[in-house]
């Protein structure tokens, strides 16, 4: 019999990396277990999540809220933006409504997106929206030039011009129970807040205006409050971030501008995304948050995309940033951004920030191409939903692994790994791969050795039904009882020669998935390359 070779494990310790490079240092820990070799990131990981142990799976699948697209003329409509309101009315309870824009109307929702009835028509098409909760009021506004802010209360028929002498603004937030707005055609720079506890107030006593470093080139993109200050963020071209503290126009606790850092703006008040305890967004350059920002400044630290600042620079459409739209899902410890490829005029990806980790994990979700992002509580559960090219609404965070039917593939790629020193050949053997059971469908190991073609592996995914989840039966012969939910498969007596190699998981078919545990590999210490075996 021959010697059993030297078995090493793998551990994932990073996420999807475009700018670290193609091979890792051969990074190595002694356990009880016995040698255990850091993938310290990821060349691929599309449409994959990380599990806590940093072991990756099949990202969960989307389904069409409403079976018949809206259309205008004919033709489906983009649906621009997303929008979960409460209202709280006078009864005991308050009321959930849905909201999309979309081609050139306004729409609402109270069967979970099944149908949208249309609260205004004859908008400008195509425009970015956005919404706020104030007062019991919905206020919608978008970045045309011509559409003025609307305001609904849940029950209307019909969406109405924001009472009032409003601006004709962008976009707005409420901060310390007062209505701030800004993108003003003509004041581009000008942050302006009603009196306090008013939506539609804007001249009285109590209400008024602050310009925001007026005449530098850029104008007001985006506002977010946060901890006690309204951050004003400026693009997009130099680009600075400002802060207001105090809570009156006069007094004691007057307002208050300050400057927060120079050389950082924000290209859309949609990609401010807020979680945790911080504060996220896009600028030209990729993804800040206000806490690296406060720590380094402009200075490449500062970027919680540094690991993908290539695909950034490379394949994305930079003239589209202010397109793109993010939200935060908690339930799944990420951000999500959905973004512009290069050399298309439509956003094309999402790309998905887990925050649990440290440093935080990107996974690329190819299978999404949604123009709009939005965070619904969808059957109690807060839920991303995305709006399409298409006239339809998905729910994400499916357990079917679809997107509207359509099937999509996971591929989670390692760089090339050593081992120990690449100068030496090595001998590769058995593989075993650890896995929790999803179905009968086969997982694939692909094996890439220094120059060589790839070599892939068909691993069966045994023990698939325990206790038939969807039904919580029992079935005799297909239902399994003891270790269901943990498995192990291998592939016996590989045998190839090589310096570095690139290991690789994929699987792609409709409705199947897969969730990674671990890898154990069977490796034998080589020779120095070029020497001679005697």
């Amino acid at each position: 019999m021959p010697a059993r070779r030297p078995n090493v494990s793998l551990s994932i310790d990073g996420g999807w990396s475009t700018d670290a490079g193609p091979s890792a240092p051969p990074l190595a820990r002694q356990t009880a277990g016995g040698l255990v070799f850091s993938v310290p990131w990821l060349v691929n990981a599309i449409n994959g999540v990380y599990h806590l142990d940093g072991w990756p799976r099949k990202m969960p699948g989307a389904a069409a809220t409403n079976g018949t697209p809206v259309q205008e003329s004919g033709a489906n409509i983009t649906v621009t933006g997303l929008f979960d309101a409460w209202f709280s009315g006078t009864g005991a309870t308050a009321t959930q409504r849905q909201i999309a824009v979309g081609g050139t109307q306004y729409f609402s929702s109270s069967d979970v997106g099944a149908t949208w009835d249309s609260r205004q028509t004859g908008r400008e098409a195509n425009r970015i929206p956005a919404f706020e909760m104030f007062d019991d009021l919905l206020v919608l506004a978008t970045d045309s030039s011509t559409d003025v802010p609307q305001s609904w209360d849940g029950a209307a028929a019909t969406m109405s011009n924001l009472a009032g002498s409003p601006p004709n603004f962008d976009f707005m937030v409420e901060h310390k129970d007062r209505m701030w707005a800004a993108g003003v055609d003509t004041n581009k720079s000008r942050l302006y807040y009603a009196i306090l506890g008013s939506t539609v107030d804007w001249t009285g006593a109590g209400s008024g205006s602050i310009d925001i470093k007026p005449d530098d080139g850029d104008v007001i993109t985006g506002l977010v409050s946060h901890k006690d200050r309204l951050y004003i963020f400026k693009g997009p071209n130099s680009g600075s971030i400002h802060y207001v503290t105090g809570s009156a126009p006069t007094g004691s606790d007057a307002f208050a501008l300050h400057p927060f850092v120079n050389g950082v703006g924000c290209t859309s008040h949609l990609s401010i995304v807020k979680t945790l305890d911080d504060v996220a967004w896009w600028d030209g350059g990729g993804v800040h948050s206000l806490k690296a920002t406060a720590a380094f400044g402009d200075f490449n630290d500062a970027f919680l995309s540094r690991d993908i600042q290539g695909y950034v620079a490379e394949n994305l459409n930079q003239s589209r940033f202010n397109q793109i739209q993010g939200v935060s899902f908690p339930l799944g410890g990420l951000m999500l951004w959905t973004i512009p490829l290069a050399a298309t005029t439509t956003n094309g990806v999402v790309v998905a920030l887990d925050y649990r980790f440290t440093p935080m994990r990107w996974a690329r979700w190819s299978a999404y191409a949604v123009a709009s992002l939005g965070l619904v509580r969808d059957s109690g559960v807060l839920t991303p939903w995305g709006g399409t090219y298409a006239g339809t609404t998905l729910r994400m965070n499916r357990r079917a692994r679809n997107v509207a039917g359509a099937a999509y593939s996971c591929q989670i790629t390692s760089p090339f790994l050593s081992f120990g020193d690449s100068s030496y050949e090595k001998t590769l053997g058995n593989a075993r791969i650890s896995f929790e059971p999803q179905g009968t469908s086969d997982i694939t190991l692909g094996l890439t050795r220094d120059g060589n073609a790839q070599q892939t592996f068909a691993l069966a995914q045994i023990g698939g039904d325990t206790l038939a989840p969807s039904s919580n039966q029992f079935t005799l012969g297909t239902s399994t009882l003891a270790g269901g939910r943990y498995s192990h498969n291998g592939v016996d007596q590989i045998e190839g020669e090589f310096r570095e190699l690139q290991i690789e998981f994929s699987q792609g078919g409709l409705n199947q998935d897969m969730a990674l545990h671990g890898l154990g590999l069977e490796i034998e210490p080589g020779v120095f390359a070029g020497s001679e075996n005697v």
